[in-house]
């Protein structure tokens, strides 16, 4: 059998409010990488991924956008054009795939499909390099219920069937649990960069915490890390025993928890 003759897209896949954005800083500030941030063929406007390839990283000009204006392109000729500009600046595009549309969705409303929408929309063309990243699921739930436009309508019970399911995903391609990250950020960020076929840029040090051109928690009330300049671990919040009772008597999280290598 040949081997395939179509052009890699690397993918590096979170849930929200588990540490992606502070890892795919430290990968998108790397020299020849430009990152497109929380990209999903069913939302292309809350993180408005055309914004971001046209202002932060000139992959779209005027022209393109007065045409986008009259016909909305696919997800696939949209990365496709990204890919091919990113390519003539020398650059590689890496995608941050928005996982919590597929797996936790709210507020969105679509239901979560627990799947991979963003490769089924550029499979056809692409072969995916993907890396994934974990955190605990009760300290991303933690975090997840501080945000207002996600607190009212979170279900538990789904909450953590969509934990289990990224979980499946996680333990059938291989992970990186954040915690991990936190206590030895070099050793994570050069196996990542192994899975996505990137030079590893030690250099990153010293610009991650100035990388700018990236979605997600960038507000410093939303994060305690936010405005940190080094990496480290952070204690769990004061959580109420009844809450980890809860959590505990569900199945689904003791799965995911299972899979993924947590203490339940």
């Amino acid at each position: 059998m040949s081997a395939s003759k179509k052009p890699t897209m690397r993918v590096i896949r979170n849930l929200a409010r588990s540490g992606g954005t502070l890892v795919s800083k430290c990968i998108g500030c790397m020299d020849g990488v430009t990152l497109i941030s929380e990209i999903h063929p069913a939302d292309l406007r809350t993180t408005n991924p055309m914004m971001q390839a046209s202002k932060w990283f000139g992959l779209i000009g005027k022209k393109d956008l007065m045409r986008y204006k009259m016909r909305a392109p696919s997800v696939l000729q949209f990365v496709s054009t990204c890919d091919q500009r990113a390519n003539d600046k020398g650059s590689t595009l890496v995608l941050r795939d928005w996982s919590h549309v597929d797996y936790i969705g709210v507020p969105t409303v679509m239901e979560p499909r627990h799947g991979f929408a963003l490769r089924e929309a550029i499979e056809s063309v692409y072969d995916i390099r993907c890396s994934v990243t974990t955190r605990h699921p009760i300290d991303q739930y933690l975090s997840l219920i501080q945000l207002d436009v996600v607190r009212p309508h979170l279900v538990f019970e789904k909450y953590c069937t969509g934990c289990m399911k990224f979980a499946e995903f996680a333990a059938e391609n291989g992970f990186h649990r954040y915690e991990d990250f936190t206590r030895d950020p070099d050793s994570v960020l050069r196996a990542m960069c192994d899975e996505l076929a990137i030079d590893f840029d030690p250099g990153y040090r010293e610009k991650w915490h100035r990388y700018t051109t990236i979605t997600g928690d960038t507000v410093p009330s939303l994060g305690r890390g936010s405005q940190k300049k080094e990496i480290v671990s952070m204690p769990r919040k004061a959580v109420d025993e009844e809450l980890v009772e809860r959590f505990r008597a569900n199945g689904d999280y003791q799965r995911a928890c299972a899979m993924m290598g947590y203490e339940p």
